[in-house]
């Protein structure tokens, strides 16, 4: 028995290190293809006959488009949406999860329903409202409705709905508001769970790219969705330099992800616990 189970194991393993070596083939393609010639990317070696770090200075001194620029416009976007998502949608998540009030679970439903409508039907909305009040062409276009996050009070609403009530009971005996219960009671338990929203929300924030192309026409505030675009439909077509922007975009993310795997996969695991 034990040997049928190591046996299972191993080719388990062994299964599992070839789909992971399958999935990241395509990155593996990308960095090698971003040290590339333009001749040399789509020729039959995947390794550069000399690897040209030059793409990647030019890519981040460009004079119309470097990166510097488009990581610092990326993170103020990233940084403020994300925060703001997460104070809005954990406030909500908690309301819908532990107040009781009339309507609640009709108001609920109507958030999960404007889950339905698809992005690009709010796009000639949100243009003419931000062009009227003079957020057309600004951060502040892609980070105010980043700051309501469907997705993210589902999940911080499942996370406090699996929190015992006798938490909430201790606390209003010691005389705690529901601010104060929030505050020092129920945001301590949801580590994993914000973790996973700030995770989510950065990523979906960080690859936005039809609404920095449709409310950020300006390239001086292009995020790295569009530098990525820049050098794909370049009229040189230097396809080594949209591989060299697409690896450096993609850094933050698997950083983020590295450091944080765990609270993640944990918090996405309980939020589902009860509902």
């Amino acid at each position: 028995m034990k040997k049928k189970k190591l046996t299972a194991r191993i080719l388990c393993t062994v299964l599992v290190s070839l789909l992971a070596l399958l999935f990241a083939m395509p990155l593996v393609w990308m960095i090698l293809a971003s040290l590339k010639t333009t001749r040399e990317v789509f020729g039959e070696n995947w390794l550069p006959a000399v690897p040209k770090w030059g793409n990647y200075r030019e890519v981040w001194t460009n004079s119309q488009v470097n990166l510097f620029r488009v990581y610092r416009t990326s993170l103020t976007i990233v940084i403020l949406g994300t925060s703001g998502q997460l104070i809005i949608s954990s406030l909500a998540a908690y309301a819908f999860a532990k107040i009781r009030f009339n309507g609640r679970n009709v108001i609920f439903t109507l958030f999960m329903l404007s889950m339905m409508i698809p992005v690009q039907a709010t796009i000639i909305p949100r243009y003419m409202f931000f062009y009227e009040i003079g957020l057309y062409n600004t951060v502040w276009a892609l980070i105010l409705p980043g700051w309501f996050g469907i997705t993210s009070i589902f999940l911080l609403r499942q996370f406090y709905m699996s929190l015992p009530n006798e938490l909430m009971e201790a606390a209003r005996v010691d005389g705690a508001g529901h601010f104060r219960t929030f505050l020092q009671v129920m945001m301590p338990l949801t580590k994993p769970a914000m973790i996973s929203t700030v995770i989510l929300s950065f990523i979906t924030t960080w690859n936005d790219y039809l609404s920095a192309l449709i409310f950020l026409p300006n390239k001086k505030l292009y995020t790295v969705a569009q530098s990525v675009r820049f050098w794909l439909f370049d009229g040189d077509q230097r396809y080594e330099l949209t591989m060299a922007t697409a690896t450096s975009v993609v850094v933050p993310v698997v950083i983020l992800f590295f450091f944080c795997q765990k609270y993640f996969v944990e918090g996405l695991a309980t939020s589902g616990v009860k509902g």
